[in-house]
Order: structure tokens, then sequence, then C-alpha cells
């Protein structure tokens, strides 16, 4: 067992949650909380977790509604439902639709952990095999993390494939990156991949910058320019940010990916291109066709094959590993003696929520590369929003607040800052693992300590 595998128990039942915590933090696990779907896509969202154990029957978004957001976005993420008599079948269809299998209330101490460790040991053979299995380095993209892995084995498959590609992700993930990974490794990779970012430039220059122009087609057209799909003929080309195109050019673009034909502007004569498309985007394309910005038909079109990217913030397993290869990276490129990235620091890192992901942190690194005094990055090289993650807020209790509330409100906040570990909270406020169960028991019926971090009650 890996003592930072993170397992997160998604139940609107108080009582299914202590007892299934319990028995995995025994066992030496993470444990992270969620009541309800909604919550746990927010939590999946900020740190992917190795596995989830998910309840059938709950508010607001079921488990089986839950599991399908979940594979859209995290393919290879290990998921265990959870099932009462009544909805065994349920369970089963859940396997169908890629959940790993299901355990069955009332849960047995021994087949809750027959069943964690034989699914966990089920995703560490296959991170193993997927790292034998590619076949290319893609030293640009550094990932250890679960679903990033699963990102390298899908660019695997379908690089040496003629596939359109819809690359989607918050911006500073990465998505050039694996424009150029799927680039490289196919057959076009001794060809140009041409790059275009369409929110870059303006909607009137796009077209010419993508079709090109006759000398004459417009008032400043002074001469004859080929485009970008011209010039990436036999390539690749790479839209940037697909969804500030604006809907008439989508049109235009939709007819040459069909057709495989261009003409340039004021120009008569039909122009064969043999182009890849690879598309990116930071928005949810869906609520772009919904509001009218974005067609149907093109997304049908682009997303062929869709890959998904996580922010950094949810593939904390990554964080560290770009940290020391930026720094060497920018420690050579301008010859600087920065070798080692201090314990506090590192601390910093792995507690800030990175909102600019891989880009910030690149962009964290080289500012500390330059302003470190000697061999070891600090806190104090680091930009004040990163040091202020690691800054514990002490509140001032107001006037009137009874000793049993205080105690309510402490044990809520500790369990806030650990994550809903109930071990590790119960060793900071120098408790007894019983007496803090007790506790919480006690206090059964008030709120989560936060949306974010879910119910640890």
């Amino acid at each position: 067992m890996n003592e930072h595998e993170k397992i997160l128990i998604v139940d609107d039942e108080p009582d299914t949650i202590l007892i299934l915590q319990d028995r995995l933090e025994m066992d030496g696990y993470k444990v992270v909380t969620a009541t309800d779907g909604i919550q746990a896509l927010e939590l999946i969202d900020r740190d992917v977790p190795d596995l989830i154990l998910l309840d059938i029957q709950m508010p607001h978004l079921d488990g089986i509604e839950t599991l399908t957001h979940i594979r859209e976005k995290y393919p290879g993420l290990l998921v265990l439902m959870l099932t009462a008599h009544g909805t065994i079948q349920r369970a089963v269809d859940a396997t169908k639709r890629g959940a790993y299998d299901f355990l069955e209330k009332p849960f047995q101490p021994e087949h809750i952990r027959q069943k964690v460790n034989q699914a966990l040991e089920h995703q560490r053979t296959d991170e193993r095999s997927t790292r034998d299995e590619l076949i290319h380095n893609y030293e640009e993209i550094v990932a250890e993390s679960p679903p990033m892995l699963e990102v390298l084995k899908i660019i695997e498959k379908v690089a040496d494939t003629d596939s359109t590609v819809l690359v989607h992700g918050e911006s500073g993930t990465g998505k050039e990156l694996v424009a150029r990974a799927l680039h490289q490794n196919s057959s076009r990779g001794n060809r140009e991949m041409v790059v275009v970012n369409c929110a870059a430039i303006p909607d009137h220059l796009l077209e010419s910058e993508l079709f090109g122009h006759e000398r004459g087609a417009f008032t400043d057209a002074t001469y004859q320019k080929f485009g970008k799909f011209e010039r990436a003929h036999g390539g690749t080309l790479f839209l940037d940010e697909i969804g500030d195109m604006s809907i008439e050019l989508q049109a235009k673009l939709l007819r040459t990916l069909q057709e495989g034909e261009i003409e340039r502007l004021g120009g008569t004569r039909v122009i064969h291109v043999d182009v890849r498309i690879i598309a990116a985007t930071n928005q949810d394309l869906r609520r772009g066709i919904e509001a009218a910005t974005f067609r149907q038909d093109l997304y049908y079109r682009l997303n062929m094959i869709p890959i998904y990217l996580p922010p950094l913030r949810a593939r904390q397993a990554d964080i560290l590993i770009l940290a020391e290869y930026f720094l060497q990276k920018h420690s050579k490129v301008h010859s600087q003696p920065v070798r080692w990235i201090s314990q506090k620091a590192r601390e910093l890192f792995r507690q800030y929520d990175w909102p600019g992901n891989v880009r910030e942190l690149e962009y964290t690194i080289l500012r500390a590369v330059l302003f470190a005094e000697g061999e070891v990055i600090l806190p104090k090289h680091l930009p004040e929003e990163v040091q202020a993650a690691g800054e514990q807020q002490i509140e001032i209790v107001p006037v009137g607040v009874t000793m049993k509330e205080m105690e309510k409100e402490l044990i809520l906040k500790t369990l806030e800052r650990t994550d809903g570990n109930r071990t590790r909270t119960a060793q900071i406020l120098g408790i007894s693992l019983r007496s803090l169960q007790y506790k919480l028991k006690r206090y059964a019926q008030i709120d989560a300590p936060n949306p974010r971090n879910a119910s640890a009650l």
C-alpha cells in the first residue's frame, strides 16, 4: 500500500461514511468525503483521488449520473459503487458503464479491505504497464499522476492517425504540448505544425490568416498571401482557443474540414490541402452550442478524439516533479547555481491552488531561480500569493460563544485543514481517535466544514 494513496467516499449517510472512513484510515489511506455527486465532482477537480467509493442512491446527483461525469473527464479513474440490496442490479449496470466493481451494504471490514486493495493494485499494475507500453518519451510532458498517464495513453493510441483531436482544459494546463506530442509522434512529424491562436487575431483578419488572400482582395491586400492551411499542407494545423472563432468563420472551417479544399480570399481557384487538425479550448463548447455561439456540427467534427487536461490542482502527484523539472531547466538556461527546493517551499507548492496551472508553476520557479541567493529556493523567493497559502489565519472568537461551540468550531477547522483525515485531526488536537469519534457523533447534525473538503461526519 502507498501511504499517499487517497480515497474519496461519496455517500449521503453519515454512518456509512464513518464506517468506511474508520476502516480505510486504520489501513493508512488518506480519506476525503462528500455527501452528494455535485460535491464529489468539485473535490475530484481539485485533487484527483486514486479511488472513489460511490453510493448509488444520493440526492441532487445520483451515483450513476456522477459516474457518467467522472468517465467523461477521467476515463481511467477507479470507481467502486456502494449498493444496498435493492440496488444491486443498478450496481451491476454501473460496472458496464465503467465502474471497476461494487461493495454491498452492510459492509464487512475484511470485504472492504479486500475490494479496496484489489482495486488499487489493479491501478498500480495499470500505471506500471502504461509506462512500459509507451513507445515514446514525451519528455516535455512531465507527469506521474493517473489522469495524466491516461492522457499519455490516449496520445500513444491516436498520434499516428489523421483523426481530429479536441484538447480541452483550463489555460496553462499544457494544451499546446499535447498537440506537439501528437504531431511529433505521427507520420507527419517531419513536416511543420502550424499554430494559430484564434483568440489573439482580430476576427476580420483571422479568415485571411487561415485561408490566405489574393492581391487586391481587400483594401490592404497589396500582395498574394498563403494562409496557414497551405503552410500546414502535409503536416498539422493547431487551432488554439477555437471557441473564440466567429460563427461565420466556423462555417467556412467546417466546409474545409469536410472537403479538404480552400479558396483564398478574392480567389476563384480551389486548392487541395492535406492537413491534420488539432483544436484546443478552455471553454465549454457545449454551452457555446446552447448559446448559439458555436456550431454543433463543427463541434462533433472536431471532437472525434477528446482529450481532457486536468488542472494542476487536480494532479497533486505532478506538482513537485514539475517543480524539479523547471528548476533544472531554468537554472541551466540562466546559469544559476540553484539546485534544491527547501522543504517549506515544497509544502507551499502542495498547499497552493495554482490557478494559472503549469504555466504559473514554471514562472514561479523561474522567478525563484533568478532571486535565490544560493543553491536553495526558500519561501521568501516565492510570490506573495504562494507564500500566503501556508499562513494559518487566527480568528477572534465573538463574545457570547460557548465552550461547546468553540470546541465544535475548532474540530471542524482542523478537519478542514487535514482534508477530513480524522487520525491526523486527533493528533493535532492532542486527543485520542476514539474521543474525536465520540465528539463527531455528538455534533452529527452540524453542516460540513467546507464543500471543498466535504463532510467528515
